[in-house]
Parts: C-alpha cells; structure tokens; sequence
C-alpha cells in the first residue's frame, strides 16, 4: 500500500505532475509506468478515497454494490508513482510550478491537468434540498445512486422524468443509461406499461454520435418513451413532485 508523500518539503522536479487521482489520472500514471518504468510521476490529490463514478449508473439500477465503487486512495496508486496529498492552488506555467495548499510549489517538466468537473446542484432552484427525497435523485452521486435503484424497485405506475442537462457534464451517456436500465427492469416486473417514460434533453439530438442513434432508437421505442428536445430543466418542487 502506497502512503501520502509530505508536501511541505518537495524539492525534487517531476518528469511529470498530474492533477487529480481520479480514474483519468490514475489510469494515465499506470499507463505510462508500464512503458517507461523510470519516469518520476507524482499525483497531486487531496482525497483519501478514490470512487469509480460509472459504476454508479449500475448502483442506481441494482446490479453493483456502492461499497465496491470506492477503494482507500493509497490502495489504488500506480505502484512507483509518488502521491502528493495536497489540493492544488494555482498553476505557473512559465516557471513549470504548480502551487498546493500544504507546502512548497512543486516542479515539472511535464503538466497533466484531469480534475473533472464539479456538479453544481444549485444552479436549478429547489433542486439541491429535495435530492434524495421526494422521489428525486441522480447517479452523478454516491450517496443518491442506492435511492435510485429503490424509486426504481418501488415504482408500479405513475411519471418517470429523466433529464440530461447541456454540456458540459460528466458521461452524457450516463442519463439515457439510467432511463434503459430502469425500464428494462419495469419490463421485466410487467409495470412498464402502466409508467409514462419521459426523457427530456438539452440538446437537440438523441446522441451527438449519429451512428449510435439508430440503435438507442430502437429502445426508445420498446419502452415507449417520449423525448423531449432542448428541454432543460429549470426548477424543481420537491414536495409538490413537479418538475
């Protein structure tokens, strides 16, 4: 098991920094140890624990446990690369340095940037103090995806709303994944048809990939689900169960 480097006394400059230990940066690091061995790599994170974020689409459609989707982040470290347990403050790109919280700038021949986007809940009003309750979640967290998959289990009939927000936002695949995986397990159960399916999307097209829309067509029609287009969501009622 691989500890936290100090980084109040970093002196050594790295072949190559990378900015965070998620799954970008920590595949990345693996990746290029595994063909050049020697290359002095550090990540720079703050966070003890490292989360598999896809796997929470499964979480939220009852085929993976939440528990399996997080590891201490020391177990997960590419075996070699140095783990800087720091949060970064700024960058100084002329002078190779990245700047952290806790100690002296750290040198760089090399700058990989990966640390993914921040959700933010309260850029849709009343949206934030309903998550988790009023039968309104997501799988972008992992603390909500379990609700997921028990509004999923508990529902007979009635509306299901799935929204996909504009870009940019983590895996724009992940909102039309949770609405295939909950109405194949309402078909399954034998209540889809008594559930309105309704998939409501910023953008103007299914998917930004055309070849990929004929096939996911196919399932919007088995499902009977209905889309909606540059649809964005605005506002949510949590009590009053409207969107």
């Amino acid at each position: 098991m691989i500890g936290a480097a100090s980084a109040c006394h970093w002196g050594d400059t790295q072949d190559i920094v990378i900015v965070v230990g998620g799954s970008a940066g920590i595949g990345l690091a693996a990746s290029l140890k595994k063909r050049q061995p020697n290359l002095q790599i550090a990540i720079i994170e703050p966070n003890d624990k490292h989360y598999y974020q896809p796997s929470w689409t499964l979480v939220g459609a009852g085929e993976f446990e939440l528990q399996d989707s997080v590891r201490d982040m020391a177990s997960v470290m590419p075996a070699g690369v140095t783990w800087i347990r720091a949060a970064v403050t700024g960058f100084d790109p002329e002078n190779k340095k990245v700047t952290i919280d806790k100690g002296n700038p750290i040198s760089y021949q090399n700058l990989v940037v990966a640390p993914g986007l921040k959700l933010n809940w309260q850029a849709i009003p009343g949206l934030d103090e309903t998550l988790g309750k009023n039968g309104v979640t997501s799988n972008y967290r992992f603390d909500l995806a379990p609700y997921t998959w028990e509004l999923v289990r508990q529902m007979k009939f009635g509306t299901a709303i799935f929204t996909q927000p504009a870009m940019p936002i983590k895996c724009a695949g992940a909102p039309q994944k949770a609405m295939y995986l909950s109405c194949s397990e309402w078909e399954q159960r034998g209540v889809l048809k008594n559930i309105s399916v309704n998939f409501h999307n910023a953008g103007a097209v299914l998917f930004s990939v055309a070849d990929f829309v004929s096939p996911l067509m196919n399932y919007i029609k088995r499902y009977n689900a209905h889309l909606h287009f540059t649809s964005t969501l605005v506002a949510v009622d949590g009590p009053a169960k409207k969107a």
